[in-house]
């Protein structure tokens, strides 16, 4: 009976012994894996100018506030009632070149009438001279009936609709910035100027 207790207290024994082995090699706990926290993108700065890429664009933008600016009014001979390319009339200046083209175009085609009214247009537009209307036209030396005092408030219908014509962009003249007659003219100079076309009795040229 001694030998056989003796045995089971050795076998309990070492079974204690490599229990306890076990517990201290192998870890009883352990740390559940952490997710890295990370800054909220929303409030990183983005990248501009050219490099920038279409995801960096923020999807949202907010509208930007319009500028308030206080309306301007003109009176009604000021206003602008006509527009040709870059050249803005007033009344006033198309009632002035109306009479321009009377005093010279009278007796002359139809055609030639818008023609003259488009020069100044061209004049108005051109760097060489006044920016409007009513400069190019009173200029010194620019036209024979301002000189000679023949440019009268006398104008009729198809002149004021030559004018019209030519504000809206028609120029038979070519893109002309001077005319003459050559039975009249007395400038040498204005006859080496290129010519661009030829209406009824006036030449056109740039």
């Amino acid at each position: 009976m001694k030998r056989e207790a003796r045995t089971r207290f050795f076998f309990f024994s070492g079974s204690i012994l490599l229990l306890l082995v076990c517990l201290l090699v192998t870890p009883t706990s352990a740390t559940a894996p952490q997710a890295k926290k990370t800054a909220p993108v929303q409030n990183e700065p983005r990248p501009h100018g050219p490099m920038a890429r279409a995801t960096d664009v923020p999807k949202t933008l907010e509208p930007r506030q319009q500028e308030r600016r206080p309306a301007v009014r003109a009176s009604r001979d000021e206003r602008r009632t006509a527009t040709r390319a870059r050249v803005r009339l007033t009344e006033r200046e198309l009632e002035l070149l109306a009479r321009l083209v009377y005093a010279e175009g009278r007796g002359e085609p139809y055609e030639g009438q818008v023609a003259i009214a488009a020069v100044v247009l061209n004049r108005v537009k051109s760097p060489q001279f006044p920016n409007t209307v009513r400069e190019v036209i009173y200029q010194p030396n620019a036209f024979s009936p301002v000189n000679d005092g023949h440019l009268t408030y006398k104008t009729n219908d198809t002149a004021r609709k030559a004018v019209r014509d030519a504000v809206n962009g028609k120029d038979p003249s070519r893109g002309s910035l001077y005319f003459y007659n050559p039975k009249t003219a007395t400038s040498d100079w204005i006859r080496t100027r290129p010519l661009t076309v030829r209406i009824a009795n006036h030449v056109f040229a740039r």
